[in-house]
């Protein structure tokens, strides 16, 4: 069993470290959203076997950066304009609920700590360092969905959110300056101080003021852009 899992071990390691180089082209823009990933390609060019390229590809594909489509093969995540639209509408609805169960349910540490995720938005919007923002952003979205406390909504989240999220963190990243990061991360602290209040009517509002104003960021993004 010991030598069984070193090899596993191993392996796992070698498929994470592709993984990475995988997500790293993504996120520098060398591969687009849209663009299809061979497995056999892949493997040829670093010299493993495509099984070890099929457990990075999976890894990816639960982290939302590729998707698969059957008898198609493996692609950088896309959606179009109508499916994001789709989706923050999904998101405004579902979020808006997870401030509301987080009121409920949620320490007055757990809340502060979503707090201090906001605000260490606000620091590195200002510093305009768009990469370590969105990966606060979506820690920040993380911790909202855990502090309600409910079994489910994470879960749904995650499987509505998590692809969206790593999709516009590519196009945002790749079209920095197009989102006004200052005005989303203060929007992040208000929705944290509003379940500090713990009055529901103030949060919803707060809430959906905050995901109707996220909407149209991403979406005036698409139009300016395409895509």
């Amino acid at each position: 069993m010991e030598a069984l899992s070193r090899k596993l071990g191993a392996k796992t390691g070698l498929s994470s470290e592709i993984a990475s180089t995988i997500r790293n082209l993504i996120l520098a823009g060398e591969l687009k959203p849209g663009d299809r990933i061979v497995e056999s390609r892949v493997a040829r060019q670093l010299g493993v076997g495509q099984p070890t390229v099929r457990e990075a590809l999976v890894e990816l594909d639960h982290q939302g950066l590729v998707s698969r489509k059957a008898n198609h093969g493996c692609f950088v995540t896309t959606f179009t304009r109508a499916e994001i639209a789709d989706i923050l509408r999904i998101r405004g609805e579902l979020e808006t609920l997870a401030v509301e169960l987080a009121i409920e349910n949620a320490s007055d540490e757990a809340v502060q700590g979503l707090l201090d995720v906001a605000r260490e938005m606000v620091e590195t919007a200002q510093a305009g360092n768009a990469k370590l923002f969105h990966s606060r952003d979506q820690v920040f979205h993380e911790a909202l969905w855990t502090s309600t406390g409910n079994s489910f909504l994470p879960r749904v989240l995650e499987q509505v959110m998590m692809p969206l999220l790593a999709f516009l963190f590519i196009r945002n990243v790749r079209d920095s300056g197009q989102i006004d990061l200052l005005q989303s991360a203060k929007a992040h602290v208000g929705i944290a101080e509003s379940i500090l209040t713990r009055d529901k009517a103030h949060a919803r509002r707060v809430a959906q003021a905050a995901f109707g104003m996220f909407s149209a960021q991403h979406l005036n993004v698409m139009d300016n852009f395409g895509g």
